[in-house]
């Protein structure tokens, strides 16, 4: 027998609402990511920044060097600032070195104050044309107009105001003698983000120089490579594409936005102390490199916080940018890669509920399915990064994809509640409380579904019910039969037994449905004698009262029927149909006749591993021929 249409609906009801809930969740989280770009990307950095400390990059340092006014240096040659002929030396220390270009990272916005000061400037000025130098410079909104020109030409494909902004109106730059004097002028300027971290740096900057004009400026990294190099000029292509770039001599960097994404090599460049340097007269370890001279003292620089939660000097981060300029080596986003990403949190979250709709009744393969699921943005962000140095964000997909599971956990959960609380419903008052809690603690599809399964029936009637009813008021009548219900009831569920229905003064039961009892046959035989026997007992109680006594007969059979929750959308009952369950409402009538307490059918005699005596050969109406039936000894 199948259940009927409102059944039906309510099963399938039920193992849709887990799907429901990660759907919502994910039309609800997928709006708030792509609502969210902006504020969520400081998120997206950090999954960003995952990547290099757990797997950090191996980009070679070998061709920059770190000229360092360490403490050391400071401590021989005197503090900060020096005279400019003192820096002018070690200019030309390092320039004898062999280096390939030298970086200032120091700024000389105004004429050496010093006594013999112009002097100093002069000589400063003579070492920076000797050398292939480049001098730090910064823009800025609060700056001045520049009085210098840039050494840089560039060459534009494309629209180089909209790429780079509207730039600055004016900085800070060199005196016009050390300007002229070098090789090269470079913007050290840069922005962390806002939690702090240096993670990218400008590549090329704009300046507003009235009426309009705009005039460009390369980054300190940039001009070193240039200088390097020995090339006259920078080309940019600017089309609106993932191949916008930035060329450098025979070096091409991508723009992506405009900035230079650092690579934070735990790994540290060559690092020459400038006071070894100067007594020295020379180093050969600075033979070709790109050399980076930087005051390295506690409160006379800055030190950045990097992607890996390091502090570097802003020369290692110089460095760092023109050794993956030299290296070829960049992180960039994948193109499209908010869509991408939206895309993973999508497909991923239609997936979870997917499981959670066909896998609903097995919370631990949904479980197992949606961590596979979970784990797939940061493997391919993996993949992506570790193979190509592309980038796929991770977090914001596993956070979507993280609540997208909750809410079908959330489901499945409102579900059990539903379950517990439709099983105490139909059960509570035909089942004991052990049984029902069992049935609310598994996942038995017993509890919802028709099946034909062996099962035993009992059935329990008060003896001359009708001649006491007549003698009693309705109200002594029901509270006798109370009692007899009373009794009933708890030697039925002290044996896990299931109360099919009451039948006026009788009550039918069965084992062995909705849970398993494999020795159902003795214990509703066990059952039927433990009532009888708790009546007899409890008569005394009647009397008492002023209820006549009462006496009780019992019939049970054993066979195959068909058990569950049948009925309409308006009302179910768990109820089982079939012949064991004809035989003892028939066999129940024939205890008078034999005499007998309790009757029992050939097949639950046959199933009893208890002796019983055979006491006769009756006809049961419905049933052909005679049947034998028996009593426990």
């Amino acid at each position: 027998m199948e259940p009927d249409a409102g059944l039906v609906h309510l099963r399938l009801r039920s193992t849709g609402a887990p799907a429901v809930f990660a759907l919502f969740a994910l039309v609800l989280v997928l709006a708030a990511v792509i609502a969210l770009a902006g504020p969520l990307a400081p998120l997206r950095e950090r999954g960003f920044d995952l990547y290099q400390s757990l797997a950090p990059i191996d980009l070679p340092l070998d061709r920059v060097a770190i000229v360092a006014i360490d403490e050391a240096t400071l401590a021989e040659h005197g503090r900060w600032p020096w005279p400019r002929e003192r820096v002018g030396a070690l200019v030309a220390t390092v320039a004898n070195s062999g280096a390939a270009a030298i970086g200032l990272d120091l700024l000389f916005p105004e004429p050496d104050a010093s006594p013999g000061g112009a002097a100093s400037d002069a000589a400063l000025a003579d070492a920076l044309a000797a050398a292939p130098a480049v001098l730090a410079m910064t823009l800025g909104e609060d700056g001045l107009p520049l009085s210098v020109e840039p050494k840089a030409g560039f060459t534009f494909i494309g629209a180089p105001e909209a790429a780079f902004g509207d730039g600055y109106e004016g900085g800070v730059a060199p005196i016009a003698p050390l300007a002229e004097a070098a090789s090269g002028l470079g913007v050290i300027r840069s922005f962390a983000d806002a939690d702090g971290r240096m993670r990218a740096i400008p590549l090329v900057w704009a300046e507003r120089t009235g009426q309009g004009a705009v005039r460009h400026w390369p980054a300190l990294s940039v001009e070193l490579l240039r200088v390097a190099q020995g090339e006259r000029a920078l080309a940019v292509r600017i089309a609106g594409r993932d191949d916008d770039a930035l060329r450098v001599g025979g070096a091409i960097v991508p723009l992506g936005d405009g900035r230079l994404r650092l690579i934070d090599v735990p790994a540290s460049p060559l690092r020459v102390s400038a006071g070894a340097l100067l007594a020295d007269g020379s180093d050969a370890s600075l033979a070709g490199r790109i050399a980076i001279l930087a005051v390295d003292a506690a409160g006379l620089d800055r030190y950045h916080l990097t992607a890996r939660g390091e502090l570097r000097l802003g020369a290692d981060l110089h460095a760092i940018a023109v050794s993956q300029m030299i290296a070829g080596r960049f992180l960039l986003p994948v193109p499209s890669a908010r869509l991408l990403e939206w895309a993973m949190l999508a497909i991923g979250g239609l997936m979870i509920a997917a499981a959670f709709a066909g896998l609903g009744r097995r919370p631990a393969l949904v479980a197992m399915a949606a961590l596979v699921v979970v784990s797939v943005p940061p493997a391919a962000g993996f993949t992506a990064y570790l193979g190509w140095g592309r980038l796929i964000d991770w977090t914001q997909p596993v956070a979507g994809l993280f609540i997208v599971a909750l809410a079908g956990g959330y489901g499945l959960y409102r579900r059990a509640e539903r379950r517990r609380a439709l099983l105490q419903e139909q059960f509570g008052q035909f089942l004991s409380p052990q049984i029902v809690k069992r049935l609310a603690e598994t996942d038995t599809r017993a509890a919802l579904a028709v099946e034909d399964r062996p099962i035993t029936a009992m059935i329990v009637d008060i003896r001359g019910f009708t001649a006491l009813g007549e003698a009693l008021p309705a109200e002594r009548t029901v509270e006798l039969v109370n009692h007899f219900f009373a009794i009933a009831n708890a030697e039925i569920f002290a044996r896990d037994g299931t109360i099919d229905k009451y039948m006026g003064d009788a009550v039918l039961a069965f084992w062995n449905a909705p849970l398993a009892r494999p020795d159902h046959a003795d214990t509703a035989l066990d059952a039927a004698q433990a009532i009888i026997a708790r009546v007899a007992r409890e008569n005394g109680t009647l009397a008492a009262r002023g209820l006549p006594e009462i006496d009780v007969v019992a019939a049970v059979e054993t066979g195959v029927c068909s058990v569950g929750n049948m009925g309409t959308a308006e009302r179910i009952d768990f109820t089982a149909i079939g012949p064991a369950v004809n035989m003892v409402a028939r066999l129940e009538q024939q205890t008078k006749a034999l005499g007998v307490p309790v009757l029992v059918g050939p097949a639950c005699a046959a199933a009893l591993k208890r002796p019983v005596r055979k006491v006769g050969r009756v006809a049961l109406r419905g049933f052909a021929g005679e049947t034998d039936v028996f009593t426990p000894v």
